[in-house]
């Protein structure tokens, strides 16, 4: 019953953070349009700022586009940093992703003795395969107590876990 519930959960976490991440590249992608945007307005200011325009355009207007123009690469600075916390985001969960994925397979091998073969437990026992299982079962139990009260936790104890298999 328990290893259910750790399978429930690790998927339950893992399709969770799957909506998340395509949520976040929905946003990277108007992120990247609205730069794109911008990155051209600026470009089309900065023509009309050069020499050969200024002789004839009127100077309260090249002040305005001056003006408009450091605007523009203010925002662009702030759109940049957006893009890179983004990213950094992608990051996190494209590394929680391959963490779950790695215990969600290691659980079902360990589960399954007939898989011994694909996981090279050729070697390996049932019954130390039984022990594993019940010890990782209460591992990532305890794992699962600590994700809602201490995240920082339950992801170093995680890594641990991972590293340890």
């Amino acid at each position: 019953m328990g290893e259910y519930m750790i399978n429930d959960f690790l998927k339950k976490y893992q399709e969770e953070l799957i909506s998340e991440k395509i949520q976040l590249k929905e946003d990277m992608d108007l992120l990247e349009t609205k730069i794109k945007e911008e990155t051209k307005f600026l470009s089309l200011l900065e023509e009309s700022n050069e020499s050969f325009f200024k002789e004839f355009t009127p100077r309260d207007v090249n002040e305005k586009n001056n003006e408009k123009a450091e605007e523009i690469r203010n925002s662009l600075n702030t759109l940049s940093i957006q893009m890179n916390e983004k990213k950094n985001r992608m990051k996190f969960y494209d590394g929680r992703l391959v963490e779950i994925n790695s215990l969600i397979n290691n659980n079902v091998i360990i589960n399954q003795p007939s898989l011994k073969s694909t996981a090279n437990l050729e070697s390996v026992d049932n019954e130390s395969v039984k022990t594993d299982s019940s010890s990782l079962k209460d591992k990532l139990s305890s794992i699962m107590n600590l994700i809602v009260l201490d995240p920082y936790r339950a992801k170093m104890e995680m890594e641990e876990l991972i590293s340890s298999l």
